[in-house]
């Protein structure tokens, strides 16, 4: 298990955290936006390399290990966690599979971390307000010519900008695989955070190689 202050570091600088360790969402979540009970666990035996090769992206000494860890809705009726695991509280986006999912995020109230399914092709899409409250939607909408796979990055800024209309970021499953130094196997981690009543959302990208995964970068949306 992890200890309580890789926990307590996670919920109070998730930045900082997915600087220095992998971490990702495993199993399912509520299908609509929600406050959910969350709790971390380490793979135990796992190492991802964070290698960057550039100390100016602040990932520290380019060949350090980093630990892997996993988060869990605490409450899942099909696999809920062991009594007495300690859990936090966290914004849940939402998510269900060939659709999207939109949350809105206060700027007062409720946890200041939000969470949302890992990113292997799906689209993030995310836009904070003048005051703070933020928008942050999970895209997994599929294509009409290849049902088997999501929209292409044109489509999917289509779909974003059509909704948002204006003043948002996204993150399409292009961008994420431009990250992989060997390959396009590249997966995100999407997590964000209120700061002081305002939301920023930080984005962590893993290459999966044979010999293991490495953090690629962790970015903000």
């Amino acid at each position: 298990m992890p200890s309580q202050a890789q926990i307590n570091h996670f919920c109070a600088h998730p930045e900082q955290f997915m600087k220095c360790n992998a971490i990702k969402w495993l199993g399912k979540g509520p299908e609509d936006q929600a406050i959910i009970d969350v709790a971390m666990f380490d793979e135990t035996g796992q190492k991802a390399r964070v290698r960057t090769g550039s100390k100016a992206l602040g990932l520290g000494n380019a060949k350090a290990d980093a630990d892997k860890f996993i988060l869990k809705w605490a409450n899942n009726p099909s696999n809920p966690v062991h009594p007495g695991t300690f859990t936090f509280k966290a914004h849940w986006s939402g998510y269900k599979a060939g659709q999207g999912r939109d949350a809105n995020l206060p700027s007062a109230g409720g946890p200041d971390i939000m969470l949302t399914p890992e990113f292997t092709g799906c689209t993030a899409v995310c836009r904070t307000n003048a005051g703070g409250d933020a928008q942050f939607s999970h895209y997994n909408l599929m294509s009409t010519a290849d049902p088997t796979t999501t929209l292409d990055d044109d489509s999917m800024r289509a779909v974003a900008s059509k909704a948002y209309g204006g003043g948002h970021s996204t993150m399409t499953k292009g961008d994420v695989r431009a990250y992989g130094k060997h390959s396009e196997a590249v997966r995100a981690t999407v997590v964000g955070y209120r700061r002081a009543g305002r939301w920023e959302f930080w984005a962590q990208l893993r290459e999966s190689k044979a010999s293991g995964e490495q953090i690629r970068a962790v970015v903000q949306l």
